[in-house]
């Protein structure tokens, strides 16, 4: 039975990573990604390539999606999607995880690992949001930088335009309650934190489980 949208599924990739483990999944993935992986000068870059694209054709099987029925095409922006529409996806990639989304209505997810700085927010955040910045210090400014990133890297690929809207054109409120986008009407914002990373799911429904993936 296919489980409840929407899904978020999680991958941790360094048993890839033992004895090139990861080039043996390239046969079964759609040519375009399999010359991205191999294209990469890094090891660990080709890995993660491989394995999200692994990780959603398994999550869409497991939704009921066939692998002869995962063709793909991009929006103006270069979101991909399925070109049937069954279901919408968003994949993102940091450290040794791979993070895959689900849902029958448009979504973005985003992990990362700490990485953001003040500098980074000055130049590209909200002017509300840098302010609440300066009002913390140490590691709760780090993880309220950490948040505010994955949170508006999600709501991009969740409108599928990607940077083609400024990040400092909207604003995320962290508080007790967690992330929220300031904008009326504007979808869910749902965080989760795994191995030292932060992930962060948009969508306009309520918070699904984050699930292991298991091969």
């Amino acid at each position: 039975m296919t489980k409840p949208f929407p899904q978020l599924w999680l991958l941790d990739l360094r048993a890839f990573l033992e004895n090139d483990r990861w080039r043996t999944l390239l046969p079964g993935l759609p040519p375009e990604r399999q010359t991205r992986a191999l294209a990469c000068r890094r090891e660990i870059d080709g890995a993660r390539i491989a394995c999200a694209g692994y990780l959603l054709q398994q999550t869409l099987v497991s939704a009921g999606i066939p692998v002869c029925a995962q063709t793909f095409t991009k929006n103006s922006w270069g979101k991909p999607r399925l070109v049937s529409g069954a279901v919408e996806f968003s994949l993102s990639h940091a450290g040794n995880l791979c993070v895959c989304a689900l849902d029958f209505s448009p979504l973005g997810v985003d992990v990362e690992l700490p990485r953001i700085s003040m500098a980074v927010a000055a130049r590209c955040f909200h002017p509300d949001e840098t302010a609440f910045l300066q009002t913390l210090s140490g590691q709760t400014q780090a993880d309220a930088l950490l948040r505010l990133w994955t949170a508006k890297e999600s709501y991009l690929k969740q409108i599928g335009c990607g940077l083609s809207v400024p990040l400092n054109s909207f604003c995320v409120l962290l508080d007790a309650n967690g992330a929220s986008l300031q904008t009326p009407g504007a979808p869910r914002l749902h965080e989760y934190t795994h191995d030292g990373c932060r992930i962060c799911l948009c969508t306009a429904h309520p918070r699904p489980p984050l699930q292991i993936f298991q091969p």
